[in-house]
């Protein structure tokens, strides 16, 4: 005969310490890039792209909102955007001397993004990362998408 499964006490408690240990590890991972009471303030860093056309460097305006980072899910907003000259080095055959170039047709956008994030003694970071000058990063929004590279970071005045 086929014995009926019956609910009793270890079970609950089996279900209970399931819940428990699902609980502890969502709000551990969810906080583990935050500082230890640190509150959210206003940070910006400079980011430049990757080259690409005058149009495309022109896509890149003040007040577009964008996502950044690894996971592409951290949010800031451009506050200054700029075109500049994609330059690259190379050496005068002439002289033999090392000096940068524009490349003709190639172009860059660097713009400043604010963003909610976090600072402590010695680094910034976003509500998912940390943040250097020199990390390799994407940022994507409305009509714009780009990798390229964090130039400057720090505290919004």
């Amino acid at each position: 005969m086929k014995e009926k499964f019956r609910f009793n006490w270890v079970d609950a408690v089996i279900i209970l310490l399931v819940i428990a240990v699902a609980v502890v590890g969502f709000v551990y991972l969810k906080g583990r890039n935050k500082v230890a009471g640190a509150q959210t303030q206003k940070l910006y860093f400079v980011f430049e792209t990757d080259p690409c056309s005058e149009a495309a460097a022109e896509q890149w305006t003040v007040g577009t909102q964008v996502v950044f980072g690894t996971k592409n899910v951290d949010k800031g907003t451009i506050t200054a955007a700029e075109v500049v000259p994609y330059t690259q080095e190379a050496a005068d055959t002439a002289s033999g001397v090392w000096k940068m170039n524009d490349v003709p047709g190639q172009y860059q956008a660097r713009v400043t993004i604010a963003f909610d994030g976090f600072e402590s003694d010695n680094a910034y970071s976003s509500s998912t990362e940390q943040l250097t000058v020199g990390l390799g990063t994407v940022v994507d929004g409305k009509g714009v998408n780009s990798e390229g590279y964090i130039l400057d970071i720090g505290e919004m005045k």
